[in-house]
Protein backbone atom coordinates (compact mmCIF):
# COMPACT_ATOMS: atom_id res chain seq x y z
CA UNK A 1 0.00 0.00 0.00
CA UNK A 2 2.83 2.41 0.84
CA UNK A 3 4.44 1.68 -2.51
CA UNK A 4 1.23 2.53 -4.27
CA UNK A 5 0.89 5.79 -2.26
CA UNK A 6 4.48 6.76 -3.06
CA UNK A 7 3.83 6.07 -6.75
CA UNK A 8 0.68 8.24 -6.76
CA UNK A 9 2.48 11.04 -4.92
CA UNK A 10 5.43 10.84 -7.31
CA UNK A 11 3.11 10.81 -10.33
CA UNK A 12 1.17 13.85 -9.08
CA UNK A 13 4.40 15.73 -8.35
CA UNK A 14 5.74 14.90 -11.81
CA UNK A 15 2.47 16.00 -13.43
CA UNK A 16 2.56 19.35 -11.57
CA UNK A 17 6.18 19.93 -12.65
CA UNK A 18 5.36 19.18 -16.30
CA UNK A 19 2.36 21.55 -16.27
CA UNK A 20 4.41 24.31 -14.63
CA UNK A 21 7.26 23.74 -17.06
CA UNK A 22 5.02 23.94 -20.12
CA UNK A 23 3.28 27.07 -18.90
CA UNK A 24 6.64 28.83 -18.56
CA UNK A 25 7.40 28.22 -22.25
CA UNK A 26 4.93 30.80 -23.52
CA UNK A 27 6.21 33.24 -26.13
CA UNK A 28 7.25 36.70 -25.06
CA UNK A 29 4.42 38.86 -26.48
CA UNK A 30 6.72 41.85 -27.10
CA UNK A 31 8.87 39.85 -29.54
CA UNK A 32 5.89 38.70 -31.59
CA UNK A 33 4.63 42.25 -32.08
CA UNK A 34 7.76 43.77 -33.68
CA UNK A 35 7.49 44.45 -37.39
CA UNK A 36 10.31 44.32 -39.94
CA UNK A 37 11.03 48.04 -39.72
CA UNK A 38 11.46 47.84 -35.94
CA UNK A 39 13.75 44.82 -36.18
CA UNK A 40 16.05 46.45 -38.75
CA UNK A 41 15.93 49.83 -36.98
CA UNK A 42 16.99 48.10 -33.78
CA UNK A 43 20.05 46.67 -35.53
CA UNK A 44 20.94 50.00 -37.21
CA UNK A 45 20.24 52.17 -34.19
CA UNK A 46 23.22 53.57 -32.35
CA UNK A 47 26.44 55.44 -33.06
CA UNK A 48 28.73 54.40 -35.91
CA UNK A 49 32.18 55.88 -36.60
CA UNK A 50 35.81 55.24 -37.59
CA UNK A 51 35.52 54.95 -41.40
CA UNK A 52 37.45 52.09 -43.05
CA UNK A 53 37.26 50.19 -46.35
CA UNK A 54 36.47 53.40 -48.19
CA UNK A 55 35.49 53.13 -51.85
CA UNK A 56 35.17 56.24 -54.04
CA UNK A 57 35.05 56.86 -57.79
CA UNK A 58 38.39 57.27 -59.56
CA UNK A 59 39.82 60.70 -58.84
CA UNK A 60 37.77 61.28 -55.68
CA UNK A 61 39.89 61.19 -52.52
CA UNK A 62 38.82 59.07 -49.54
CA UNK A 63 38.97 62.23 -47.44
CA UNK A 64 35.41 63.08 -48.57
CA UNK A 65 34.29 60.81 -45.71
CA UNK A 66 36.21 62.91 -43.16
CA UNK A 67 35.89 61.51 -39.64
CA UNK A 68 32.35 60.33 -40.36
CA UNK A 69 30.19 59.61 -37.34
CA UNK A 70 26.54 58.60 -37.79
CA UNK A 71 23.94 58.57 -35.04
CA UNK A 72 20.65 56.79 -35.69
CA UNK A 73 18.04 56.76 -32.93
CA UNK A 74 14.70 55.02 -32.49
CA UNK A 75 11.58 56.14 -30.65
CA UNK A 76 9.95 54.37 -27.69
CA UNK A 77 8.19 51.92 -30.01
CA UNK A 78 11.43 50.98 -31.82
CA UNK A 79 10.68 52.91 -35.02
CA UNK A 80 13.40 55.03 -36.70
CA UNK A 81 13.57 58.55 -35.30
CA UNK A 82 16.51 60.97 -35.51
CA UNK A 83 19.57 60.91 -37.77
CA UNK A 84 22.76 62.91 -37.42
CA UNK A 85 25.75 62.75 -39.75
CA UNK A 86 28.74 64.37 -38.04
CA UNK A 87 32.21 65.27 -39.32
CA UNK A 88 31.39 64.45 -42.94
CA UNK A 89 29.98 67.71 -44.35
CA UNK A 90 30.60 66.76 -47.97
CA UNK A 91 28.28 63.75 -47.66
CA UNK A 92 25.67 64.62 -45.02
CA UNK A 93 26.14 68.37 -44.63
CA UNK A 94 26.36 68.14 -40.83
CA UNK A 95 22.62 68.60 -40.47
CA UNK A 96 20.21 66.58 -38.39
CA UNK A 97 17.13 64.92 -39.78
CA UNK A 98 14.97 61.84 -39.53
CA UNK A 99 15.21 58.40 -41.11
CA UNK A 100 13.12 55.47 -42.27
CA UNK A 101 14.23 51.98 -43.22
CA UNK A 102 13.01 49.10 -45.35
CA UNK A 103 14.51 45.70 -46.05
CA UNK A 104 16.59 43.45 -43.80
CA UNK A 105 19.84 43.82 -41.89
CA UNK A 106 21.62 42.15 -44.82
CA UNK A 107 20.16 44.62 -47.31
CA UNK A 108 18.41 47.69 -45.92
CA UNK A 109 17.48 50.95 -47.66
CA UNK A 110 17.72 53.99 -45.38
CA UNK A 111 15.93 57.16 -46.48
CA UNK A 112 16.76 60.48 -44.82
CA UNK A 113 14.64 63.62 -44.48
CA UNK A 114 16.20 67.01 -43.79
CA UNK A 115 19.73 65.86 -44.70
CA UNK A 116 21.69 66.72 -47.86
CA UNK A 117 23.32 66.05 -50.24
CA UNK A 118 22.96 62.28 -49.65
CA UNK A 119 19.36 61.51 -48.71
CA UNK A 120 19.39 57.72 -48.99
CA UNK A 121 21.85 54.88 -48.73
CA UNK A 122 21.99 51.10 -48.74
CA UNK A 123 23.08 49.48 -45.49
CA UNK A 124 24.37 46.10 -44.35
CA UNK A 125 24.76 45.67 -40.61
CA UNK A 126 26.36 43.10 -38.34
CA UNK A 127 26.93 43.20 -34.60
CA UNK A 128 29.97 45.46 -34.91
CA UNK A 129 30.02 46.92 -38.41
CA UNK A 130 27.81 48.99 -40.70
CA UNK A 131 28.54 49.18 -44.42
CA UNK A 132 26.81 52.03 -46.21
CA UNK A 133 26.86 52.61 -49.95
CA UNK A 134 25.28 55.28 -52.12
CA UNK A 135 25.49 57.14 -55.44
CA UNK A 136 26.52 60.77 -55.31
CA UNK A 137 27.48 63.49 -57.75
CA UNK A 138 30.84 65.10 -57.15
CA UNK A 139 33.05 67.95 -58.33
CA UNK A 140 36.79 68.32 -58.01
CA UNK A 141 37.03 72.01 -57.12
CA UNK A 142 40.73 72.10 -58.11
CA UNK A 143 40.21 70.80 -61.65
CA UNK A 144 36.52 71.53 -62.25
CA UNK A 145 35.92 67.89 -63.24
CA UNK A 146 32.48 66.61 -62.25
CA UNK A 147 30.87 63.20 -62.20
CA UNK A 148 28.66 60.77 -60.40
CA UNK A 149 29.71 57.54 -58.84
CA UNK A 150 29.43 54.84 -56.23
CA UNK A 151 30.70 55.45 -52.70
CA UNK A 152 31.00 52.98 -49.83
CA UNK A 153 32.38 52.94 -46.29
CA UNK A 154 32.47 50.60 -43.31
CA UNK A 155 31.81 52.07 -39.87
CA UNK A 156 32.26 50.49 -36.44
CA UNK A 157 29.65 50.44 -33.69
CA UNK A 158 30.67 52.81 -30.89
Amino acid sequence: MQTRLKFKTSFIALFVLVVLGLSSCKEDPSVGTLDGEQLVAGRLGGTWAKPTNIVTPTGVPAEVFGDMRLVLTTDDSGKPSDFLGQDCPIIFGGSAGTWTVTGTQEGAKVKLTGVTPVDEFDAKVSSGALIISFKMGWENTDTGVTGQGDFSVTLSRQ
